[in-house]
């Protein structure tokens, strides 16, 4: 089998939804794996390739081009936090900051995410997908640990801590539209960066969006380098 049903996408979209499970498809095989999930009555099919389709071909299999997934790597053993922006204002999340902030802070953090630039995604479901991540960490339940920056009342950047493959791993991360420019995102980072180190992780890892050169720049800086990079294609049958 080179795909899969994704029972928890079908449950929240309302309509099946897949997977290709084998990232080296020629053209010929992506056709046929396709009509066979469209007779399943797939509605959307994910695909993550190696390679990069071309546009011609990808629209007239009904697909685009959603996202180039990159992943960010660090050794974290190379790092010298001393002489890093401090991050003395980071501070875990507790119950009695704000909630919406924290909401709205999810939202903002995949204004690039293939969710959000998917045009047949409806908004409100966008919205209500990385609220629930966010509620998930949370609950530690998909998240180690919940760091924040506050401005007074306000919650003015987040970054959710987990593990992956053994890696120290970088969740949500936003800062607030109002408060950019503050070095909040490398304060939030360096902070993640010594919590891995803490917790005993010798690498730690993050994926964002190609498109988000901000948050790409950001992570450069904080010294990760790319790792890899998947072509993640939405194809609506």
């Amino acid at each position: 089998m080179q795909y899969k049903i994704l029972d928890w996408d079908t449950d929240f979209f309302g309509f099946k939804v897949g997977r290709i499970t084998k990232p080296e498809l020629e053209v010929q095989e992506l056709s046929e794996v396709l009509s066979e999930m469209k007779k399943e009555k797939v509605r959307l099919v994910y695909f993550p390739s190696k390679k990069e389709i071309e546009f011609d071909t990808a629209n007239k299999l009904s697909g685009f081009l959603a996202d180039k997934k990159t992943t960010f790597a660090v050794d974290l053993r190379t790092l010298n936090l001393d002489e890093s922006i401090s991050t003395d204002i980071v501070e875990p999340f507790n119950e009695a900051m704000p909630i919406s902030d924290i909401e709205n802070l999810a939202v903002q953090s995949g204004e690039y995410s293939r969710f959000a630039i998917d045009p047949n995604f409806p908004k409100d479901k966008f919205t209500s997908l990385y609220k629930i991540w966010m509620k998930r960490s949370l609950k530690k339940e998909i998240a180690s640990e919940v760091l924040v920056i506050r401005d007074r009342d306000n919650i003015a950047g987040v970054v959710t801590l987990g593990e992956k493959n053994g890696h120290g791993d970088i969740g949500l991360f936003a800062v607030d539209s109002n408060y950019r420019g503050k070095n909040y995102g490398e304060m939030l980072v360096r902070a993640a960066q010594r919590w891995f180190i803490a917790e005993g992780y010798k690498y730690g890892q993050v994926v964002t969006q190609g498109q988000n050169i901000p948050a790409c720049n950001l992570y450069k800086k904080c010294g990760y380098s790319v790792e890899k990079v998947e072509y993640f294609y939405h194809f609506w049958l």
